[in-house]
């Protein structure tokens, strides 16, 4: 009997772009309401649903790629059950300290563009945390990836975020 074995899926996501939107923003400070809380700025509902609808949909960890990483995991965990965000998040990329390295064979020392962090931060979690088999979506409002990584990529728009249609893609990709 052969069973086949479960395929782990991961979903990096970045903030901006993604889950606050430049039309939400706009909409409250027309509403006379304050965009910004102790976190930063505010999510647009509609996104944090399509969020909550790939996690139920796909069964996918979340790993947080975004910048707001940076201000450490326990303000990202109280930030995550303050928003009342989907399920749990996972697992948060490593930020590099360094995008230069040196080449094995020659000796030079070389870099990564400085704008390739979060491609080369999102390749290192992935070469370390990930469990095998696995398939990965990246959702983001800038495309800094590498070549290799296009096709686990949902660009998003920073006035809408992400969409029902974007949500959708992005269970597409997860499902491969």
């Amino acid at each position: 009997l052969y069973l086949k074995k479960k395929k782990f899926t991961y979903l990096f996501f970045d903030f901006d772009g993604v889950l606050n939107t430049t039309s939400y923003a706009k909409l409250l400070r027309k509403e006379g309401i304050d965009h910004y809380d102790e976190f930063g700025a505010m999510f647009d509902p509609k996104t944090i649903s399509n969020l909550k609808y790939i996690v139920d949909h796909s069964g996918c960890k979340i790993v947080l790629s975004s910048t707001w990483r940076n201000e450490g995991w326990i303000k990202m965990q109280a930030l995550w059950k303050d928003r009342n965000l989907p399920d749990e998040l996972f697992s948060m990329t490593p930020i590099l300290l360094s995008t230069t390295y040196k080449d094995a064979k020659s000796g030079e020392m070389l870099s990564v563009p400085e704008r390739n962090a979060k491609a080369l931060e999102i390749q290192a979690w992935l070469h370390k945390c990930a469990t095998p088999p696995f398939q990965y979506v990246i959702l983001d409002d800038e495309n800094v990836f590498f070549h290799s990584q296009q096709e686990h990529l949902v660009q998003t728009d920073e006035n809408d975020g992400l969409t029902i249609q974007k949500a959708y893609e992005a269970i597409n990709i997860l499902s491969r």
